[in-house]
């Protein structure tokens, strides 16, 4: 009986894990603001989850102007981001940055602009299907979208 009781909650332990994705317990509830970004990744689209889970095993926090990435596998989210309250934009930053690990281990030869421009355009595919996406995330991705696309050599 201990067994079974002990099986069920491993199974139960590692559904919650993400896949294994470690985020530190740091700021004000931070860590479970990550773990819901991670879930509405996983509800809202499966190839970004998969993306996600695939390509990255630690998330951090910093003091940076933007987040960004750790390679090969760690997404480094901004202070900044975490203060926008915003479970949709953390979303968006862990869908993004972890396609620009994706990127970095299949497609190291990139320009950074258009390694941006393609993370960007991967991001904008996300929040097209969230059911109540900021109009500021939209505006935000358009004006990067455009920026980066802009500095793409051809």
């Amino acid at each position: 009986m201990r067994y079974a009781v002990a099986v069920v909650f491993f199974f139960l332990f590692s559904l919650q894990s993400h896949g294994q994705i470690k985020v530190p317990d740091a700021g004000d509830g931070w860590k479970s603001f990550v773990d819901s970004a991670i879930s509405l990744v996983k509800e809202t689209d499966s190839t970004s989850y998969a993306l996600l889970t695939q390509n990255c095993k630690d998330v951090e926090f910093a003091l940076t102007p933007y987040s960004t990435t750790r390679p090969p596998s760690t997404i480094v989210i901004s202070v900044r981001d975490m203060r926008t309250q915003s479970v949709n934009n953390i979303a968006c930053v862990l869908v993004h940055e972890s396609y620009h690990l994706y990127l970095h281990k299949n497609r190291p030869e990139l320009d950074p602009d258009e390694e941006e421009y393609l993370s960007y355009v991967h991001e904008y595919n996300f929040i097209c299907k969230l059911r109540y996406a900021e109009d500021w995330l939209f505006k935000n991705v358009i004006n990067m979208l455009l920026y980066h696309k802009s500095l793409i050599k051809d």
